[in-house]
């Protein structure tokens, strides 16, 4: 192989291998913010969801105090045509990937359920006297209410805790994926050093030996004897030097016989 492409081949190797590993250091960042911009922003969705779904429990809880101690201006919420838990919640189950959070969201669902079951009573209690819906919202509502809220607080304490980890696991993916940038520049550096290496071995110390051999014949008559391992362009010029060394001597061999 000549220089030209020992050199050409040396820069290609080190190209190739920064190449690669800016490739894989930017397809670790991309995958990482990827990754972890859809677990944060559906964890931010279902602590969103969870507040919602709080709100509209408190809403229908408060409508009925209300109107419990004017039954006939009763503001009863009406569970089959308002959606908005159901959907809500349906929406943010969608999104959990946590084992305790679809636990929690099962138990929101059950209780939301217990909690509509006791709801329908409302109309019917609603015709009695004061002392009677206090007593059922007392004894049956509240502590289904109650039930209900606490589960949806858990909720959000889960999330929270999920968006927490989350973020946790940014800060851990985030050095990870400086792993590559880290062994690109490693391996950058040791190609260098072998690359300097390379050329120095097998091109400046060969010029640096020819050099010297010709000086040592200018300037002291010493017999080149210059010897190097290679193959290339340098052993042709060393020996082209050597028979022109020769030559010279030849020359001045006949010169001085002439003059004699």
């Amino acid at each position: 192989m000549g220089i030209r492409k020992k050199i050409l081949f040396g820069f290609l190797v080190i190209g190739i291998v920064l190449l690669l590993s800016g490739v894989i250091a930017i397809y670790e960042f991309v995958r990482m913010r990827n990754t972890v911009h859809t677990l944060v922003a559906d964890n931010i969705k279902s602590i969103n969801t969870s507040n919602l779904l709080l709100e509209i429990t408190d809403e229908y809880n408060f409508s009925l105090l209300r109107s419990m101690g004017e039954p006939e201006s009763a503001d009863i919420p009406d569970i089959n045509q308002d959606t908005r838990f159901r959907d809500y919640l349906e929406n943010a189950m969608a999104k959990y990937t946590d084992v305790a959070e679809q636990n929690m969201a099962d138990s929101v669902v059950y209780a939301y359920t217990a909690y509509i079951h006791v709801m329908k009573e409302a109309p019917m209690i609603w015709r009695g006297n004061y002392q009677d819906r206090r007593s059922w919202y007392f004894d049956r509502m509240y502590p289904v209410y109650m039930k209900l809220r606490g589960y949806i607080q858990k909720l959000i304490l889960l999330s929270q805790k999920a968006l927490t980890e989350n973020s946790y696991n940014l800060s851990d993916s985030f050095y990870r994926s400086l792993m590559p940038c880290v062994v690109a520049v490693g391996v950058g550096i040791v190609l260098v050093i072998l690359f300097v290496y390379f050329i120095n071995f097998y091109f400046i110390n060969p010029i640096l030996l020819i050099t010297k051999g010709i000086s040592n014949y200018m300037m002291y008559r010493k017999s080149y004897n210059v010897t190097f391992e290679n193959t290339d362009e340098l052993q042709e010029l060393n020996q082209s030097v050597a028979e022109l060394v020769d030559i010279n001597k030849k020359l001045e061999k006949q010169n001085r016989k002439y003059e004699s």
